[in-house]
């Protein structure tokens, strides 16, 4: 289990991601045969109840959700009652876990400790070309009247940029984030978001990376590695 808001001693909210070892966590990708009973334990151990949990059909979007409480166990249970379309979630409701599943897209928690307020938001390169952090700060901005000098943000496993191998074409989708190597290019997907929040005003001291590599650290599900049969950690946020 790991928290990447530790650092700054957020009492009042729970933050984790699962690994490779609680098993997979999704309902719809790699062998969904025990995914309820590997969320129900490894939520339980959070004191997080898994039947409540928000999860979206993710589509490599911007969209972001302002969750209440007629989110709630929406896509806990089965895939088919997940939020449509959405790529992260907010909200201020207290008791509401939120949660996106990923095996090498960037997990991205968000929290105003002086507001009260919390999201999580998945950053695969699409949504990261379409700047879903940005929109998740706007989306504290216009529910919340957070400032974005307040906000924490945090970073989950990804694939790094040791092993993010992208087309050569990407040099015209990302002005920053990109370096070449053996005639090769390579994405540093997390350091495209942290540019991307400092340019919101996220101050970097605010930004926790947890730094681990889903593609090379065999903890953790890698769709680049696995294909089809790769299952999903899930990173989850709540306020107590």
């Amino acid at each position: 289990m790991n928290n990447p808001l530790e650092k700054f001693c957020l009492k009042n909210v729970v933050s984790a991601f699962s690994g490779r070892g609680d098993g997979n966590m999704s309902l719809s990708f790699g062998d969904t045969a025990g995914a309820l009973e590997n969320r129900a334990k490894f939520l339980s151990s959070l004191g997080v109840n898994y039947r409540d949990l928000v999860c979206a059909k993710q589509v490599h979007g911007r969209d972001v959700l302002l969750a209440g409480e007629a989110d709630r166990g929406k896509g806990a249970l089965d895939y088919a009652s997940s939020v449509e379309s959405r790529d992260g979630f907010i909200t201020a409701e207290k008791g509401l876990p939120l949660a996106v599943l990923t095996a090498d897209c960037l997990p991205v928690f968000i929290c105003d400790p002086l507001r009260g307020a919390v999201g999580i938001l998945h950053a695969g390169w699409r949504s990261t070309e379409q700047n879903i952090c940005a929109r998740g700060i706007e989306l504290m901005q216009e529910s919340f009247g957070s400032k974005a000098g307040d906000i924490v943000a945090g970073f989950g496993p990804c694939i790094r940029a040791c092993c993010f191998e992208v087309e050569k074409g990407f040099k015209s989708n990302f002005s920053f984030g990109l370096s070449a190597r053996g005639g090769k290019v390579f994405m540093d997907i997390a350091l495209v978001n942290r540019r991307q929040l400092m340019e919101c005003g996220v101050r970097e001291e605010n930004i926790f990376d947890s730094s681990v590599c889903t593609y090379s650290d065999e903890g953790y599900f890698s769709f680049r590695k696995e294909a089809q049969d790769a299952g999903r950690f899930i990173s989850v946020v709540m306020l107590k």
